[in-house]
C-alpha cells in the first residue's frame, strides 16, 4: 500500500499564527489599559480570533492515499472513494466530482491575479500539453505550482496508478458513497464564543 500524501498551504501556518498573536495582542492591550476585569471580558472575542485563524488557515488540507481523498475544508470533512470520482477540475479551485456531488478543497485554490499576470509562455504551453480534456485548452487552475495544479497532479496520478494496475474496478461511481460530516463541535464552539464576546457589549 503506498503512502499517503498530505498537502496544506505553506501559508498557512504563518497566517494561523498571525492571528493568535491578534488574539494575544488584543487580550494583552485590555488587561494593560484596564486591569484582568477588562481582559476577561475580551477573551471570548481573543479565543474566537484564534479558533477561526485555525479553522479556515491551518486545518483545511487534503490526503491522498489509495482508499480515496480526504478533503479536510473549514465546516465539513468529505471522504471520496476513488471509486466514486469521475473528474478532477481546476477552474478556482482543485474540485473532485462524483455523480451526486461536487467537492471543493479549500486548501487548493487557483492561482492569484498576480501569479496568473506573471505566467509566462512556457507555463500556458505545459497547462495545455497537459490539458486534462485532452483537447489542449488551458485552465488558469493549471498553472504550475499553483495549489488547485499540485493537488489536482497527485490526485490524477494516483487515481491513473490504481486504474492501471487493475485495482479500481470502473462503472461504480453512480453506487458508490461519498461520506461528508459538518464540524459540528467547531460551529458550537464558534456560537458560544460569539455569544460571549457580544453579550458583555450590549446594555
Amino acid at each position: 500500500m503506498e503512502q499517503q500524501w498530505t498537502y496544506r498551504p505553506r501559508s498557512s501556518a504563518v497566517l494561523t499564527g498571525a492571528t493568535w498573536l491578534v488574539a494575544v495582542g488584543l487580550t494583552t492591550a485590555e488587561v494593560l489599559a484596564g486591569g484582568a476585569a477588562a481582559g476577561l471580558r475580551v477573551l471570548p472575542a481573543a479565543l474566537l480570533v484564534a479558533l477561526l485563524g485555525w479553522a479556515v488557515f491551518y486545518r483545511p488540507h487534503v490526503a491522498v492515499d489509495d482508499a480515496g481523498v480526504l478533503v479536510v475544508n473549514p465546516l465539513s470533512t468529505t471522504r471520496v472513494p476513488w471509486a466514486a470520482l469521475i473528474d478532477v477540475r481546476t477552474r478556482f479551485t482543485c474540485t473532485l466530482v462524483t455523480p451526486h456531488a461536487s467537492v471543493e478543497v479549500f486548501a487548493a485554490p487557483g492561482p492569484g491575479r498576480h501569479r496568473a499576470a506573471s505566467a509566462t509562455a512556457q507555463d500556458v504551453r505545459a497547462v495545455a500539453r497537459g490539458a486534462a480534456d485532452g483537447r489542449g485548452a488551458v485552465s488558469i487552475g493549471e498553472l504550475p505550482g499553483s495549489p488547485s495544479a499540485v493537488v489536482a497532479h497527485h490526485v490524477r496520478e494516483r487515481w491513473a496508478a490504481l486504474v492501471e494496475s487493475g485495482r479500481l474496478e470502473a462503472g461504480l461511481a453512480d453506487e458508490t458513497p461519498v461520506e461528508r460530516r459538518t464540524h459540528g463541535r467547531l460551529l458550537a464552539a464558534v456560537a458560544v464564543l460569539l455569544v460571549a464576546a457580544v453579550v458583555p457589549h450590549l446594555g
